[in-house]
């Protein structure tokens, strides 16, 4: 732990520093712009007056009053040189005065009327025309020493951000160690933690101290032996009925293969939308939509409630199974349970409908239901497959429902053996069902008085 806290200190200077630095350099590569850009502007204003005061001297060819027009210009701060120059191009005054009468170099004004700048290293040269009734009689030249006006500052705008920056890195040693202090109690915690894991000990739990990363690690760990226990328990628990092998062959299994199909008595429930195509004809496709979803969530709800599982939707009818995956002995009453509810709150939501809307469209269902061995598990391909129910159990019940008459629930004759007692059943007859050489006795279920959870258990 105490080499973490070295390395923790060292990574803390090294970004501090190396953040310090960066910003101290935007920061005075800023100032040194802003600066610059001042004194671009002072030297353009400084160029104009002395062209506007020089004007008439230059034309009266006035060498005295140009020497001390010019001598005053560089009086200002920060100007090496200043110098006019007149029509010919050749140097009026100057403040060097062996430039005198020598030819000067030129700068563009940036337009007419307008100082010219030119930067040459540490130099910044302005030049403003000099103007009479419209005419160009000459030029004022300035050039500043960027370095003696700029460098000062910002020499002294580094000296304080040092400070600041050495303050800054004090201070986040100081925090870094101060955090590390609380972080490393916590973590040697969890490493005691992790080692008595590591040697068997399935119970230790470590309690989280905080709200932050390292708690939720805490916490994580926490659940990993949490797991780690209830898999030894149900590991000792689930091999008093296997064998050691099968055992391990289920513990080694890759995850989906406890899904395999495996054969076991179910009861499949089919409910349809009854004249639906009529229903929907002259609705538009956002309306059949929303009474599809309408229908499927008042089934779902009724299905889910009674401990059935939804297998698909298929167009305006729904699938359900109960019995698998897990295993329920009463399957078949909660199946009937289930396709009563559905009849329940369909009439409840047709007469909710009517009474907000004589014109409203009503649905009706029909249901039918059938009890026998299917194949349960996954089912599919590699990139999709369905956790669904197969076998002629399905075909049964799918043909019950189309049998089924709006607002009717139809089972077969092996329903009928399980739930008889529980429910009110009609006897209907034979049914030839497509697809069958044996006709199917069935049975349809009138509504209890008392609703479908009194009959159940009635």
């Amino acid at each position: 732990m105490r080499s973490l806290q070295v390395k923790f200190s060292f990574v803390v200077v090294s970004l501090l520093a190396t953040a310090c630095i960066g910003l101290a350099w935007i920061a005075t590569q800023h100032e040194r712009r802003a600066l610059e850009a001042e004194i671009e502007k002072r030297g353009r204003t400084l160029a104009g007056n002395l062209a506007g005061v020089a004007k008439e001297p230059l034309l009266a060819e006035d060498d005295l009053l140009l020497a001390s027009l010019v001598k005053q210009a560089g009086r200002e701060e920060g100007v090496v040189a200043a110098r006019l120059v007149g029509g010919q191009g050749k140097v009026a005054a100057s403040l060097d005065p062996e430039e005198v009468g020598r030819l000067a170099e030129p700068l563009e004004p940036e337009g007419a009327g307008e100082p010219g700048v030119e930067r040459t290293g540490r130099l910044l040269r302005v030049a403003s025309p000099v103007l009479y009734s419209g005419l160009r009689v000459g030029e004022a030249q300035l050039e500043f020493d960027l370095a003696a006006l700029v460098d000062p500052v910002v020499s002294e705008s580094e000296r304080q951000l040092a400070l600041v920056a050495a303050a800054v890195m004090l201070l986040g040693v100081v925090a870094g160690v101060v955090f590390v202090a609380f972080l490393v109690e916590p973590l040697r915690r969890l490493r005691a933690g992790v080692e008595r894991l590591a040697a068997g000990d399935l119970s230790v739990r470590v309690p989280p101290t905080s709200s932050d990363e390292v708690g939720s690690l805490t916490r994580a760990f926490n659940a990993m032996g949490e797991s780690l226990q209830q898999k030894e328990r149900i590991q000792r628990e689930f091999g008093r009925y296997v064998s050691d092998y099968v055992l391990e062959q289920l513990l080694r299994a890759p995850e989906g293969d406890e899904l395999r199909g495996a054969e076991r008595e179910i009861t499949i429930l089919f409910a349809d939308l009854r004249q639906f195509t009529r229903l929907s004809e002259g609705m538009k496709a956002q309306e059949v939509v929303a009474l599809l979803n309408e229908f499927f969530q008042l089934a779902s709800d009724c299905v889910l409630s009674s401990g059935g599982t939804i297998d698909k939707f298929i167009g305006d009818s729904l699938m359900a199974y109960f019995g698998a995956p897990v295993s329920q002995p009463d399957h078949a009453e909660r199946a009937v349970a289930a396709a009563m509810e559905i009849q329940r709150v369909v009439a409840d939501h047709n007469a909710r409908q009517r009474s907000v809307d004589e014109n409203a469209v009503t649905v009706q269902v029909g249901v039918g239901v059938h009890t026998g061995l299917a194949v349960v598990g996954s089912i599919g391909s590699q990139r999709r497959a369905d956790f669904t129910a197969i076998g002629d159990v399905v075909n049964v019940a799918h043909r019950l429902e189309k049998l089924a008459r709006p607002g009717e629930i139809l089972i077969s004759e092996a329903v009928q053996r399980r739930v008889r007692g529980s429910f009110r059943l009609r006897f209907e007859g034979e049914r030839q069902l497509s697809g069958r050489q044996e006709p199917v006795h069935v049975y349809a279920v009138e509504p209890s008085p008392t609703g479908p959870a009194s009959a159940q258990r009635g």
